[in-house]
């Protein structure tokens, strides 16, 4: 990168516009954070430890946002490498900030703007010749702390070094996926987005179906987000969504399926009665005392929310992979699938049409309904789910018009859009109706494209072992019943080890676990743990945990370091597996806990264990003491405390301090990766610890009191307090811990074990255990 950017300004102190400043800051540079008046950009400065979801890795970073205003801090800019306007859409008032700003700015400063509908030639007539070569749209998808897409659009007077230096910045500094989008209305991620809102909803009245029964078929079990059609609309705002519909329909004259962009009446009405969705209370769905109410679309009244039962929802439910899932519902002949088919073909058929007109290949837009939208996978990926050329047949019997392009494509023998082979990934090119390879960034490793070139050593049922090159191993984990949560299995345990057995036979030099599927590990089989307490195999639990216990140390005192990559998701085992690994590099989304008192356990394959020594270590010789260290660690496994990001688990101790942290998903393993090569040289384990020093009694009645404390306030349960003090005898050090007296690793491993497993025989235990597994939060019993 040719310049640094190390200080931003953000125009504009609204909603957005500070959450832009905020992840600047969570990615560890200033900003200055302007609006018309002090009192304003104050606001939008302090909102950022208040809103939900924050949108700040850890409060502190708001330390890193300055309020400033027109009228006293102009001269400020001219320290800012990069000016990013996000003030309300209007042209005149845009090119009033821009008059404002220029006379303070630097020659090399980049000024953008977060327009989302605003053409960029209309944005730069107010600009000199030199700034309008250092001009373009930087679009951040709300919130952007976790939306990954940042659409970039250049002019024709945009300069390419500038224009690329800002792509190379939003991905390897702010975690972005970029996305190469044209100066259209709405850009690539709204326009397609928006169709696809707007055609369900005309769809569901055309075929009487209802709020609840669209939000069941267009959800998580088709690839889509939780929030599905209309409670994203709510979450979104009915009058943005109004005015991003009211953008297509007003600036696209010649759109072939412009007539859907009209506002329908339910929805002009709701706008009109001022229920604007979640930030009212009232949308398509009504919060009330009584519950979640939804809108019945014939005549605008709320009523309870009915059950929903389609055969082509069940069918998909039962398939493991996205793709099976989404082919299962549009071949299916209800109701649910009739409507599912009309609204998928059409989004498809939608979005081929695009091309040339918002993007020139299919990857931007697939990588924009992802990273935008939440989808699994982009229009073009899901048409290679269903079948391309079977879908196809379908579309024109039912009276629609395939684009040429794809019929062309069939026509030359091509039958999918994508093909991954030999470690690349090959695509149809519309422009020069040809097959070219995607490039690959140099700071990332596709694991799926990457075993596609025969890296595969050893596939199991729940987690591979792959080889990376330059004699780095990797563990992934894919779970075969449970692949989005990927919890820990005999399978999982059995692949670490046979990894573990080709490190210490001199096969590689280092190894990773790591992966790129939804979440890290989500912790233990708990089903799997129920079954064995419900046939009372005491000694098959306690050989299961003592097993996940030795691997532990087994990756910690391994004499080639071990790297975990967690991201998303990293509960309880998650976290134990991590825990002792040489090096963590993690992702800056990570959600990592220790959660185990939840389903009436505590942690039992060496978490407490890792908890005290991240403490020790984080905390620098001397500076905590003993109950100190046990204090904290109880109070963080007793409140099943979870870290909401990478930056948050180092303060928690999750994490140490000098452990790695990536925004960007994409180039997490390659990271993990070079950091195994860099350590790998000289490379000395840890030395076992037999001088750890814990309170013993004296710590174990502090705690006591609290914990009976908690109770006579009814904070707690009597189940609560029983588990509370069998952790803190762990996190005390036993009967052996005291004043005087030390522990060694394996005797707190030996006192954690025996503590799980007489938990796991508690009826309330399992309880609990039995209630997480079918409602899937907990139990307090």
């Amino acid at each position: 990168m040719s310049q640094s950017i190390e200080k931003v300004a953000v125009l504009g102190a609204g909603v957005m516009g500070a959450q832009i400043a905020g992840h600047f800051a969570n990615a560890g540079i200033p900003a200055l954070l302007f609006d018309i008046n002090q009192e304003l950009a104050q606001k939008g400065a302090d909102g950022l430890t208040k809103m939900k979801p924050a949108p700040l890795y850890k409060p502190k970073n708001s330390n890193l946002v300055e309020a400033c205003n027109y009228d006293d801090h102009l001269e400020k800019l001219g320290d800012v490498d990069l000016v990013i306007e996000a003030v309300a859409e209007r042209l005149d008032i845009k090119h009033t900030v821009y008059n404002n700003i220029i006379p303070h700015l630097k020659d090399s400063v980049i000024l953008t703007s977060n327009t989302s509908g605003i053409p960029l030639g209309d944005l730069i007539t107010v600009l000199p010749d030199h700034l309008k070569k250092r001009f373009m749209i930087t679009h951040f998808f709300n919130p952007p702390r976790y939306m990954r897409l940042l659409e970039l659009v250049k002019g024709l007077e945009t300069d390419d070094a500038v224009y690329n230096m800002i792509a190379e910045f939003g991905e390897d500094v702010l975690g972005k996926g970029i996305v190469h989008a044209k100066d259209t209305p709405n850009f690539i991620g709204n326009r397609i987005g928006v169709f696809g809102m707007a055609v369900t909803m005309n769809t569901a009245i055309e075929q009487g179906l209802t709020v609840e029964e669209v939000d069941k078929l267009t959800g998580t079990v088709v690839g889509r987000a939780k929030s599905a059609t209309f409670r994203t609309a709510d979450i979104v705002g009915l009058d943005t969504m109004i005015n991003v519909q009211g953008t297509s329909y007003d600036n696209l004259p010649d759109d072939e399926e412009r007539e859907e962009f009209i506002i329908p009446d339910f929805l002009q009405q709701l706008v009109d009665k001022g229920n604007l969705g979640a930030k009212t209370k009232a949308g398509f769905y009504k919060k009330t005392d009584d519950g979640i109410l939804s809108l019945d679309l014939k005549t605008g009244e709320y009523g309870p929310q009915k059950k929903v039962r389609f055969d082509g929802f069940r069918l998909a439910k039962d398939r493991q992979k996205s793709g099976d899932k989404i082919k299962a519902m549009a071949y299916s002949d209800d109701r649910g699938g009739k409507f599912f088919w009309e609204v998928l073909s059409r989004t498809l058929i939608y979005s081929a049409n695009r091309i040339p007109e918002i993007s020139d290949d299919i990857i931007n837009i697939d990588n924009a309904m992802k990273w935008g939208y939440g989808w699994e996978a982009g229009p073009f990926e899901v048409w290679d789910n269903i079948g391309v050329r079977e879908a196809t047949t379908r579309m024109e019997n039912d009276g629609k018009k395939v684009p040429k392009w794809v019929k062309d494509m069939l026509a030359s023998g091509r039958e999918s859009f994508y093909e991954a082979k030999d470690g690349c990934l090959t695509y149809y090119d519309v422009l020069t109706n040809s097959v070219k390879t995607e490039s690959c960034g140099e700071k990332s490793i596709n694991l799926n494209l990457h075993k596609t070139s025969g890296h595969v050593v050893k596939r199991n049922w729940s987690a591979s072992l792959i080889d990376l090159g330059d004699g780095v191993l990797n563990v992934e984990f894919h779970s075969v019943l449970q692949p989005v949560l990927n919890p820990i299995d005999g399978s999982v345990g059995m692949t670490i080890q046979e990894g573990m057995d080709l490190l210490d036979a001199g096969k590689y030099k280092a190894m990773v676990i790591g992966h790129q599927g939804a979440n890290f590990c989500a912790g233990a089989n708990l089903a799997g743990i129920l079954q064995v307490c419900e046939d009372k195999d005491w000694d098959k639990l306690e050989d299961a945990v003592k097993q996940l216990q030795d691997l532990t140390q087994r990756i910690r005192f391994s004499k080639s370091p071990v790297i975990a990559a967690p991201h998303h998701l990293t509960l309880g085992g998650g976290f134990e597996l991590i825990g002792p690994a040489a090096h963590r590099v993690a992702l800056g989304e990570l959600y990592v806990g220790l959660v185990e008192v939840g389903v009436g356990l505590i942690p039992g394959a060496g978490g407490n264990l890792r908890m005290i020594l991240n403490l020790m270590e984080n905390s620098g010789k001397g500076r905590m003491n003993a109950f100190q260290v046990s204090q904290k660690a109880f109070e963080t496994i007793g409140f099943a405390k979870v870290a909401t990001s990478a930056d948050e688990a180092k303060f928690v101790g999750y994490l140490l301090k000098t452990d790695t942290i990536v925004l960007n998903n994409d180039q997490r393993i390659y990271a993990a990766k070079q950091k195994a090569i860099e350590i790998a040289e000289g490379y000395e384990p840890p030395q076992y610890r037999e001088d750890l020093k814990l309170p013993g009694t004296g710590g174990r009645t502090a705690m006591a009191m609290a914990i009976k404390g908690f109770k006579v306030q009814g904070k707690i349960s009597n189940h609560d307090e029983f588990i509370a003090k069998k952790l803190a005898y762990v996190l005390t050090g036993g009967d052996k811990a005291g004043l005087t007296k030390t522990v060694d690793e394996q005797y707190l491993l030996d006192i954690e074990r025996e503590a799980f497993v007489s938990l796991a025989g508690e009826k309330l235990s399992q309880d609990r255990i039995g209630y997480m597994l079918k409602k899937g939060k907990p139990l307090r019993n």
